[in-house]
């Protein structure tokens, strides 16, 4: 009853006093702001529609004007602590402008720095990755073995090619081995054939001599030395010619036997590298030496570009923190406002707009201190009246205001 009593003094204090009620919240209005004509509207029922002695219209109307007041009281707090915070902001705003030369071309030359970091930082950010994060992990973690990685892989792929290389050569050489020695059957063959041939010729000149010599009676001597002559040097030229084919022949065998040895070696060595390379590329996930060198670029880029932001956030929390330091320095309200808004300080057009931007909203915020006054005001004065024109009520008055207080 005592808490509802205080309030419902205040209810019955000098009309002259109801002009201070807004000073307690520590709020003037500014030269700058305009004054505003309201034309209010009449937020109290006229009472002549009620029928007071009715409980319920009594208790309804009366809760409304103690809602009334007390909405408008939490509204004019919760405005006023917003206004003295915007009002300080402006007393920030002349005091930055005040400074000395010296002390404001410092405070500007911290603010360009945290604009500058915090451009790049942007920068940084809208710009797209190079790679994803998967893969930035994953050369990062080969970066102590690269490029040595690369040479490595480099190297097998050049030894794949001189393998490959080697066995067409191989094959190539075999190849022409093999056609020499089919070319050399046949010769061979050839030989034994022409042989077969002088033999029959000289069987047959035999037998014709014979017939001259014994049934013609001829001497035919002569013609058996010829025939002897020239089988044996056909048989001669023929017999020194297969040898030496043959020789040829299986001198070929062995060269095509020692060609399919070294293709087997290499072989062997293809397939080892073939290992390898397969290794290598499930290792570091790529296809070539190309496609790694390529990526191991993007990832130094990529590496270079974080490194440079993670120092950008560094120095960015440096600058921030001198320049806060300089703010608290000059005995500014909020440090963090201004820590947000750099470019306020550097650029006059700027502070401007930000000036013409918070004077608005004071306007706006004195424009609901005023309203809910007024509110407040309306329903105090019907109390009032309602207390002094039906005395009988009073005391359900102040059980109302001692519930809602």
């Amino acid at each position: 009853m005592a808490l509802g009593r205080g309030f419902f003094s205040r209810l019955f204090r000098k009309t002259e006093d109801d002009d201070d009620f807004f000073t307690e919240y520590a709020i003037e209005m500014d030269e700058e702001s305009e004054s505003i004509a309201w034309n209010w509207d009449s937020l109290i029922k006229d009472r002549h529609l009620l029928k007071l002695s009715d409980d319920v219209q009594r208790e309804k109307y009366i809760r409304s004007l103690v809602e009334q007041v007390k909405n408008a009281s939490e509204q004019m707090d919760r405005f006023a602590a917003e206004y003295n915070t915007v009002t300080e902001t402006l007393k920030d705003m002349d005091e930055i402008e005040s400074l000395p030369d010296g002390e404001l071309n410092g405070l500007k030359e911290s603010a360009e720095k945290i604009i500058e970091i915090e451009k790049e930082r942007n920068e940084y950010f809208k710009s797209k990755s190079l790679m994803t994060d998967a893969q930035f992990r994953a050369m990062e973690q080969f970066s102590s073995s690269m490029p040595g990685a690369y040479d490595d892989l480099k190297a097998a792929e050049e030894q794949r090619k001189f393998i490959k290389d080697d066995l067409k050569k191989l094959e190539d050489e075999k190849l022409g081995f093999m056609y020499r020695n089919s070319e050399l059957k046949n010769s061979v063959s050839n030989l034994k054939g022409m042989l077969m041939i002088c033999f029959f010729a000289a069987l047959i000149c035999c037998v014709m001599l014979l017939i001259l010599q014994f049934g013609f009676d001829m001497d035919t001597r002569v013609g058996f030395i010829i025939t002897a002559l020239a089988v044996a040097v056909a048989a001669t030229i023929i017999y020194v010619r297969y040898l030496d084919e043959d020789k040829e022949r299986i001198k070929t065998a062995k060269s095509i036997n020692r060609i399919i040895l070294l293709q087997n070696t290499v072989k062997i060595r293809y397939v080892n590298n073939k290992n390898l390379l397969d290794y290598l590329y499930a290792k570091y996930n790529t296809d070539s030496a190309k496609e790694l060198l390529k990526v191991w670029n993007l990832y130094e880029e990529e590496r270079e570009k974080r490194d440079k932001h993670a120092e950008n956030e560094k120095q960015l929390s440096v600058f921030q923190q001198d320049y806060m330091n300089r703010l608290k320095r000059y005995h500014i309200s909020d440090v963090y406002m201004w820590l947000h808004n750099p470019l306020a300080v550097t650029d006059h057009k700027e502070m401007v707009e930000v000036r013409h931007s918070y004077i608005l909203r004071r306007q706006k915020l004195r424009a609901q201190l005023d309203y809910n006054k007024k509110l407040a005001k309306e329903a105090q004065s019907e109390l009032k009246q309602l207390i002094k024109e039906y005395p009988r009520y009073a005391g359900e008055v102040m059980d109302m205001l001692e519930r809602y207080s």
